[in-house]
């Protein structure tokens, strides 16, 4: 067990339920804990639940490893959650930014010490769960995640409580069609997942490195793939990598939100979105998904 020290501010509550569903995604948030399994590099599979002991202005996180686990394991450990729940970012520029607009500020006086994390802990994790939201509504591919983790996953069990990762390449491309199709996805998504996974698993395809290609890189190998277009390209490098410059401004819910800020609920079309996002530069990712977090709270 060991803890960690976000910057403040920092909500663990408000981070984690923005995007909960109370199944496993794999993660899960029930009753103030955070856990979900881990796969760390040395192929150890580490349950961990975190719990806050602090508060939003004095932030301090409890993490609980049910395995035994080396300093370099720790280390990297610490880094995959700073991953997850952006632990170490600063938001003092970003909110210095947002108040000198009316819309931003309120839009942060009601997210304080919300972080925009990452939607997975590898970029396969990142390109699978893209391709389920396509054209879906959240819950929906929330359900269809759930589904897909539950039944392909690692799992490991302490005491009653079963932690979950996400689906390995090798499962997906060892798994038949039918088997994806029946958990939620349609024929095709099925192809386009299988697709990647086997591509990753023969060595074609490394998602790896795209965390250190640029933004248009990641975009033009990610669309070579039957199935990813520009909108899956921008959700894996804005709610997976955390890039600034990529908004997915074709989704329908970023849309129909920000058109409730800027446009007296008409919907805006997705070049007015980018219009609008323009200015933000180097805030676009958090401010995009303060904006996603509306209908989720």
């Amino acid at each position: 067990m060991f803890q960690i020290f976000p910057r403040a501010p920092f909500d663990f509550e408000l981070n984690c339920k923005v995007f909960g569903f109370g199944k496993p995604m794999p993660e899960v948030f029930e009753n103030g804990v955070w856990r979900r399994a881990i796969s760390l590099t040395s192929g150890k599979l580490v349950p961990v639940e975190l719990r806050s002991l602090g508060t939003v202005d004095k932030p301090e996180i409890e993490v609980k490893h049910f395995l035994p686990i080396t300093e370099q394991e720790k280390t990297e450990l610490t880094q995959i959650l700073d991953e997850i729940f952006s632990f170490s970012q600063d938001l003092t520029a970003l909110y210095t930014f947002m108040d000198k607009d009316p819309v931003l500020k309120d839009l942060k006086n009601r997210f304080i010490g919300l972080k925009a994390g990452s939607i997975g802990t590898t970029v396969f994790e990142h390109i699978v769960k893209s391709i389920i939201q396509q054209q879906i509504s959240i819950r929906v591919a929330f359900s269809i995640t759930n589904k897909m983790v539950t039944r392909f996953s690692e799992q490991t069990k302490i005491q009653q409580t079963v932690f979950y990762d996400f689906p390995t390449p090798k499962k997906f491309a060892e798994t038949t069609l039918e088997e994806i199709r029946n958990c939620g996805v349609s024929w095709k998504k099925a192809e386009y997942i299988k697709t990647v996974a086997e591509k990753t698993v023969d060595g074609g395809f490394d998602p790896e490195s795209l965390r250190n290609l640029s933004n248009e890189h990641v975009a033009e190998l990610l669309t070579k793939f039957r199935g990813i277009g520009t909108w899956t390209a921008e959700m894996v490098l804005s709610a997976g990598l955390k890039r600034n410059a990529a908004i997915p401004a074709g989704d329908l819910g970023v849309r129909r939100t920000f058109s409730s800020f800027y446009s007296d609920d008409k919907i805006l079309s997705e070049a007015e979105v980018r219009k609008i996002a323009e200015s933000w530069r180097e805030y676009t990712k958090d401010i995009v998904y303060y904006i996603s977090c509306i209908e989720r709270v």
